[in-house]
């Protein structure tokens, strides 16, 4: 991967820090990520003036497909999280979704992947499934889990996240990146839209807003920039898998964050998990 593409990746990584510190202080998670696909859509508006041009009838099926496991993404992880620990979920979530993606890339988009660009994204993988167990001797707790509703979600999660980066891969030679981010986003707030309304209501909706502030609007500003950078690179030439790992450098930055500014445990699996994704990273930087 080159030395650029490297860094919009994990600009994009800097990017989906704020949005989750944003969802932790969160007062319902729901209405949060409901806001901040509508803020979204608000501040990136002028990319329809920008960008605008009549879609190929395929671009916009690709786009529908992404966008309906994007949602999925958003709706499963919110249900997970009600259903299971974090440190059932988060491993489930976060650390199967590269490893998938390194199969779709192989079997799928065709890609030219090096033996060493495989490496950094097994040991990023395998970093993020133990960064937030316990301890060593737990790693097998989230798959004994998988009989329970919650960790199902979670792997849920992980299998949309893979599967809507490998279709975008393919949609972002026929649309530009930003235009594609910016219309996915939105048929995906389409879709995610209904289910909100069910879940918390217009009143749920308000409360939130006024509960978070500019919290919504930056978490939307970030969202989507950070979706269309790694587009950006993956468009540049770098590799979907590599692309879809890299950016999990997020979890590095989100736990420095909890570690050092509120002031969170410093667990030793949160620190080799840490050390395991940041070698990773360097592998793909260095070997892909």
């Amino acid at each position: 991967m080159s030395l650029a593409n490297l860094l919009l990746i994990l600009g994009s990584a800097c990017m989906h820090v704020i949005v989750h510190v944003g969802l932790k202080k969160a007062h319902d998670r729901t209405s949060f990520v409901w806001w901040m696909l509508v803020w979204a859509m608000v501040l990136f508006s002028p990319i329809l003036f920008l960008f605008g041009r009549p879609l190929p009838l395929l671009a916009v099926g690709i786009m529908l497909l992404s966008s309906v496991f994007e949602a999925a993404y958003f709706l499963a992880i919110a249900k997970a999280y009600r259903g299971a620990d974090l440190s059932v979920i988060y491993p489930l979530a976060r650390g199967t979704a590269p490893a998938l993606l390194l199969v779709w890339s192989a079997l799928i988009l065709r890609e030219p992947i090096s033996a060493g660009g495989i490496a950094g994204v097994i040991t990023i993988a395998a970093g993020l499934y133990v960064i937030n167990l316990p301890r060593l001797g737990a790693w097998r707790e989230p798959l004994r889990s998988l009989r329970q509703i919650g960790p199902r979600w979670a792997l849920l999660a992980g299998l949309s996240t893979s599967l809507y980066t490998a279709i975008d891969k393919i949609g972002i030679s026929l649309v530009p990146p930003l235009l594609y981010t910016y219309v996915a986003l939105g048929i995906t707030t389409l879709w995610v839209t209904p289910f909100t309304l069910r879940e918390v209501g217009w009143s749920g909706l308000r409360q939130e807003l006024r509960a978070s502030r500019l919290g919504t609007v930056l978490a939307g500003l970030m969202t989507l920039g950070a979706y269309g950078i790694v587009l950006m690179a993956m468009q540049f030439g770098t590799p979907a898998s590599y692309a879809g790992a890299v950016r999990e450098f997020s979890v590095v930055l989100g736990a420095a964050y909890g570690v050092f500014v509120l002031k969170e445990s410093r667990s030793p699996m949160r620190i080799v998990g840490s050390l395991m994704v940041a070698v990773g990273v360097a592998m793909i930087g260095l070997l892909g």
